[in-house]
């Protein structure tokens, strides 16, 4: 399979190379204004992107908080122990 890119928009071919990008993003901008489905869609993936990398930032900040208060308890515990028999 291969990734799609700008580079593979069907009529980018007839504007020079150094121009295509510019004019992707040109294109771009103007559907954003101009086109409501267009407009829809692509806020519907930004959201939809947002929400998964919350979701993963999350869970790494829950797990990384539970270790610390683990590694506390273990610390607390064996500490304990430690003193009790000293």
């Amino acid at each position: 399979m291969k990734i799609p890119t700008y580079t593979q928009t069907p009529g980018l071919d007839r504007y020079p190379e150094g121009e295509r990008f510019a004019v992707y993003r040109a294109t771009h901008k103007r559907l954003m204004r101009e086109d409501i489905a267009y407009q829809r869609r692509f806020s519907s993936y930004l959201t939809t992107l947002i929400i998964l990398v919350i979701i993963p930032v999350v869970g790494w900040a829950i797990a990384i908080y539970l270790a610390i208060r683990q590694q506390q308890f273990q610390n607390r515990r064996i500490g304990d122990v430690l003193q009790a028999v000293a």
